[in-house]
């Protein structure tokens, strides 16, 4: 049955009366818990990065040991910036770029390269299908924003650490509870409210857990009303741009013995309602569940841990448009078992098994049509060491096998869109070449080398190749996109890349910082160019006769030449002496930090630049907190620029046609966004502070774009938002 969007009820008096209601009854809870948690008083940013630990690289190393580049923002950052999305967690960071297709959209482009060339995880479970498509994509969006404990990005070559499409990098999202087994029984819980002027934007999130000797029981639920968003001077409402969110969780830990315990966890999003800023006329929903049941041992003999997980993904997306509807259904099952081992204390083994099936069905059923079902099957094998070959010298290695088998299933023809009738009818086009069984094998590594110059400074390198197969969205995807119409390419090589890093890192008690060089060389890269389909230019999708802007056909085929990028990407934090401002601040600590990111890169086969590539951009800020021990901290404050060059190195096609690149992304027969066909740089301010209200209860405060600058992150189909005073409050008990 064809289903048609109408937006739902608002959940804005749901969501403020569950805080409200949570925000009164806390301290009262927490009073008479005299062991309620306290507030989190992380000390990372004070003290040395090289004690932030990086779960998604599997060996669970630190920031500053790994030979990577890799940024953490926790969980202490994550409540400080109140971000609106998991994607803006990431705006500004080095070596990353947020573009925004819509107020609800927000895909990281890693060092030139997104889609289905960077890998998401959720608590280290493979999100990526085998229908994701090489342009932006709401994965980071598709997750409660309000119950992420930390993000984890890791540029670069990937594939040995999770397989096919790293080639960018990898963003892990962990929002799974640290389980705290305590000797009595224990209740306690975070209630969390958020407000933007900017979107009029109400979110609102209550948690609960109950803790005992053996067992940790979690749940926590989010309402979320966001509204059009007001855009730069001048601007005034972008319309439309709003959406609502619901969602819920749950974790259950049961300790079976010392050292040894099972969890199972559970996530519910969503998004009955979304708008699309530069297609007023398309609707969106997303709903995504996830199932999984883990085991963690320690200690086992001759095995440092074991983890091994199972998890079932059901992913249901509908996009209701005005001449064409889309109803994707994606289902995952997957596992995997993890070991680590301890050699003498000079080398440490991590090895282990992935397995996992995607089935991916998509329908049209506005016009009763249906794709191939595909079903994608990835089994895999790797090994990680750290090898500590000379007290000064470590070596890290790895090497991954994978194996990728695609089936399709055509519809009967009957089914099929209308336009691939005709191409089978006319014999220009097969029933067959919907018929896939296709097998890939990789072989992906990683070397990297760490050297310690003296016991602050620290020079480090890294070669890996990263690999991707081809999948349902290059080879089978027959639909409109942005600025054009796919269809079917078959005969597909799959893609690889190898990755050049040099680096140096400084860490001292008032110093941190990192640089770091790369160059990536992608092969045989699958790009859309324009084309024919049954020997016509484009398919006629609203029936008017002539072709529209985004009508014209566009194939998938290997690249003809090599795609390089290459960068420069810079981050450090200087803490200033407490002898240089203790006249001024007393006991205050007072902190500059900023970071820098420039990126150049072409496609030699069509001699055009690269397709992702970002402006040259830098963040500098100034904090002050009110105790140089965050053990004692009560207050901060801190303000801070982005500022932006020009960009005007854009590939011709995706100047003349999207939207991101004309003056009104709405309108089609509008001009440019500048005269010579460039982005416009812009700089932005931001004011932000906060302090605790109580030992529980704290209160965020934040201004951001100060000048209500009218400006566009490149890439991104809408202006960016004006002035937002954001106001957020957080009570633990």
């Amino acid at each position: 049955m064809q289903r048609r969007f109408t937006a739902p009820h608002r959940t804005r008096g749901g969501a403020l009366a569950l805080c409200a209601m949570a925000a009164l009854a806390s301290p009262a809870l927490a009073a008479g818990n005299e062991n309620a948690s306290q507030p989190d008083t992380d000390s990372k940013n004070a003290g040395r990065e090289a004690e932030i630990v990086v779960h998604a690289s599997r060996l669970d190393s630190s920031v500053y040991d790994n030979p990577l580049h890799i940024t953490v923002v926790d969980e202490r950052e994550l409540r400080e910036r109140a971000p609106r999305t998991p994607a803006e967690a990431l705006r500004g960071k080095s070596g990353v770029w947020i573009q925004r297709t819509g107020h609800l959209g927000g895909a990281p482009i890693i060092r030139g390269f997104m889609g289905n060339r960077v890998i998401y995880l959720f608590d280290g479970i493979r999100r990526n299908t085998a229908g994701l498509f090489k342009g932006p994509n709401s994965f980071l969006q598709n997750i409660d924003a309000l119950d992420v404990d930390r993000i984890e990005l890791i540029r670069g070559p990937a594939s040995v650490l999770y397989g096919s499409d790293a080639i960018g990098g990898i963003v892990n999202v962990v929002t799974n509870e640290t389980p705290r087994f305590t000797d009595h029984l224990q209740v306690g819980g975070r209630s969390y409210v958020r407000y933007a002027s900017v979107d009029d934007a109400l979110s609102g999130r209550q948690e609960l857990h109950v803790s005992g000797q053996q067992f940790y029981a979690f749940i926590g639920g989010t309402l979320r009303d966001i509204n059009d968003v007001e855009g730069g001077r001048g601007l005034g409402t972008l319309r439309p741009t709003d959406w609502r969110e619901k969602n819920w969780d749950l974790q259950l830990d049961y300790k079976i013995a010392e050292g040894h315990r099972l969890e199972f966890f559970f996530q519910d999003f969503s998004r009955p309602f979304g708008s699309r800023y530069d297609r007023p006329n398309w609707k969106q929903s997303n709903d995504r569940e996830l199932y999984g049941l883990r085991y963690a041992g320690r200690d086992l003999g001759p095995l440092a841990s074991v983890d091994a997980t199972i998890y079932f993904h059901k992913q249901d997306n509908f996009i209701d448009e005005k001449h064409w509807d889309s109803d994707g259904r994606d289902r995952t099952w997957g596992g995997e078992i993890q070991a680590k081992s301890q050699i003498a204390d000079l080398l440490t083994l991590v090895y282990g098994f992935h397995m996992h099936r995607d089935t991916v069905k998509k329908s049209n059923p506005q016009k009763k049509t249906r794709d191939p079902d595909v079903e994608w099957t990835n089994p895999a094998f790797f090994v990680l060491s750290q090898w500590q070959l000379l007290s000064r010298l470590r070596l890290d290695l790895g090497l991954r096998w994978d194996r990728f088998t695609l089936k399709s299933q055509a519809p009967p023809v009957s089914k099929l869109d209308a336009a691939v009738q005709d191409a089978i009818n006319n014999g220009s086009f097969s029933l067959r070449d919907l018929e896939l069984d296709r097998t890939d094998d990789a072989l992906t590594g990683g070397l990297g080398l760490s050297f310690d110059v003296t016991d602050e400074i620290r020079l480090v390198g890294h070669v890996g190749r990263a690999f991707r197969a081809p999948n349902k969205s290059d080879m089978l995807r027959f639909g409109q996109f942005t600025f054009g119409f796919n269809t079917p390419s078959a005969n597909l090589d799959p893609e690889s890349s190898w990755t050049f890093e040099l680096g140096a890192r400084g860490d001292t008690e008032l110093f941190s910082a990192g640089l770091t060089g790369f160059y990536t060389i992608l092969q045989d890269a699958i790009v859309s160019v324009p084309g024919t389909f049954d020997g016509k230019s484009f398919i006629d999708v609203n029936g008017n006769g002539v072709q529209d802007s985004d009508e014209g056909v566009f194939v998938k085929k290997n690249a003809s030449g090599d795609i390089v990028a290459t960068g420069v990407e810079f981050d450090g934090t200087f803490r200033v002496p407490e002898g240089w401002t203790e006249m001024v601040l007393g006991d205050a600590a007072l902190s500059l930090y900023g970071n820098f990111s420039w990126i150049w890169g072409k496609d030699k086969g069509a001699d055009e630049p690269l397709d992702r590539g970002f402006p040259a951009n830098g963040l500098i800020g100034l904090r002050v907190d009110d105790d140089r021990d965050p053990e004692r901290s009560d207050w901060w404050i801190a303000a801070e620029a982005w500022i932006v060059d020009d960009f005007h190195r854009i590939p011709g096609t995706r100047l003349a046609k999207d939207p991101a690149f004309r003056f009104d992304p709405q309108d089609k027969s509008s001009g440019p966004l500048r005269a010579g066909g460039y982005v416009p740089g812009f700089t932005v301010y931001n004011i932000r502070g906060g302090f605790n209200v109580t030992d529980h209860a704290r209160v965020t405060l934040g201004v951001n774009n100060v000048t209500n600058k009218k400006y566009r992150v490149k890439d991104s189909r809408l202006d960016a938002p004006g002035t937002s005073a954001i106001l957020a409050l957080e009570v633990r008990f």
